[in-house]
C-alpha cells in the first residue's frame, strides 16, 4: 500500500509539468502595468522664471543681451523622448527673436561655453505647439555659444532731466529748455525738427532724429499741441500722459528749428 504521503507526492509530480503550463499562460496573458518614462534629458539649476540648465562647460568674458547677436551651434529635443526636432551649426540669429526660454538662456551663457538648457512649454511653444513640436511640450537645447556681437549700450537721459514741472489743461507736461524769438506753427506747416525720444521711468533713449520734417496735420494730438507752443529756435521737453494700455510713458525732448507752409514744402 503506498502512503499518503508518498501518494500526495506522486500526484503533484505528475501535475506539475500541467500546473506550470497554466501558471505559465496566465501570466504571460496578465497585462502588465506601463511605467511612465522619466525624461531623457534634464538639467540641473532653475531659475526664477521657470528655465533650468546645466553648465557642459563653462565660457569667458561678457554675455549677451536681448539686444545681441549670436553665433551658435544647437540641438533641439523634446525633453520627453529625446526627438531631435532642429539643429544647426554656426547658426546667426538676435537674441530677441527667439522663444523666450531659449533667449533666457542664451543670456547666461558667456562665448566658449556649451550648456544645456531646459525649457518649460510656458517658456517655448505653450499650448499651441508649432510643427514638430507637440503641444505643451518641454524642450531641451543643447547649445554652444561660438560668439556674440551686442550694440552699443543706449544713452540714458539723467534723472533731473526726465520729468515736467508744468502742465496743460489737457494734461500734456512741458518745461522751456531754451527759448526761441521766431513764430509759433499752425496745422498748415511743415515744421523741421531735432528730437529724442526716452522712456519716462528708465531714462533710456527709444528714438533719436535730426532735421526730421513733419506737417502737423499728420501729427497726434498731443504732438500738434506739443508743436504749437513753441517758438522757432527753442527747445522744450514734452512729457507725454500714459497711454490706458500702457504701463510706461515716453517723454520727448525736441528743437524747433524752422517752419514754412506745408505747400511750399517742395518749392
Amino acid at each position: 500500500m503506498t502512503s499518503p504521503t508518498l501518494q500526495r507526492a506522486l500526484t503533484t509530480a505528475a501535475l506539475t509539468p500541467a500546473l506550470l503550463l497554466q501558471f505559465a499562460a496566465a501570466q504571460a496573458a496578465a497585462p502588465v502595468a506601463a511605467k511612465p518614462k522619466p525624461p531623457v534629458l534634464s538639467c540641473t539649476t532653475t531659475t526664477a522664471e521657470g528655465l533650468s540648465y546645466t553648465v557642459i562647460k563653462p565660457g569667458n568674458g561678457d554675455r549677451p543681451n536681448a539686444e545681441s547677436k549670436v553665433v551658435v551651434n544647437y540641438n533641439g529635443m523634446l525633453t520627453a523622448d529625446g526627438t531631435q526636432f532642429d539643429s544647426g551649426q554656426a547658426s546667426e540669429f538676435p537674441v530677441g527673436g527667439v522663444i523666450p526660454g531659449f533667449a533666457q538662456g542664451l543670456q547666461l551663457m558667456q562665448a566658449g561655453g556649451s550648456y544645456r538648457i531646459c525649457i518649460p512649454s510656458k517658456l517655448g511653444y505653450g499650448e499651441a505647439g508649432t510643427g514638430p513640436i507637440p503641444a505643451n511640450a518641454d524642450l531641451v537645447f543643447e547649445v554652444d555659444l561660438l560668439s556674440f556681437t551686442s550694440p552699443p549700450p543706449k544713452p540714458v537721459i539723467p534723472v533731473a532731466e526726465r520729468s515736467c514741472s508744468q502742465f496743460t489743461s489737457s494734461g500734456l507736461g512741458f518745461d522751456i529748455l531754451k527759448a526761441g524769438t521766431g513764430k509759433n506753427p499752425t496745422d498748415g506747416d511743415l515744421v523741421l525738427v531735432d528730437f529724442t525720444v526716452f522712456d519716462a521711468t528708465s531714462g533710456v533713449v527709444q528714438q533719436k532724429s535730426e532735421w526730421e520734417k513733419i506737417p502737423l496735420r499728420q501729427t497726434s494730438p498731443f504732438f500738434s499741441e506739443s508743436l504749437k507752443m513753441m517758438q522757432t529756435g527753442s527747445t522744450y521737453r514734452f512729457c507725454m500722459p500714459k497711454a490706458a494700455n500702457s504701463d510706461s510713458a515716453s517723454n520727448i525732448i525736441v528743437t524747433l528749428i524752422d517752419l514754412r507752409p506745408a505747400a511750399s514744402a517742395d518749392n
